[in-house]
């Protein structure tokens, strides 16, 4: 049973992890000037949000393992 909620938790953090990444990631845009020069669009990157993002991955996937783990565990002990 504690393996659905290591699953379920990996699965909410992966889904809080592109929330994150989302918000860590800004686009602007800069109009053409007179002359031909084309737009220019520029990208901005907050650290805050990014780290976020890589620690919920990585907590997600820590529990990802560890559910493998009690479900090989549990399989491998039954006679």
């Amino acid at each position: 049973m504690r393996g659905i909620g290591e699953v379920i938790g990996a699965i909410a953090l992966l889904a809080v992890a592109v929330v994150c990444w989302n918000l860590g990631v800004t686009d602007s845009t800069f109009a053409a000037v007179a002359g031909g020069h084309p737009e220019f669009v520029s990208t901005r990157y907050s650290g805050s949000w990014i780290t976020a993002a890589t620690f919920c991955v990585l907590v997600a996937l820590l529990l990802s393992v560890d559910a493998v783990r009690r479900s090989v565990r549990r399989r491998s002990h039954t006679r």
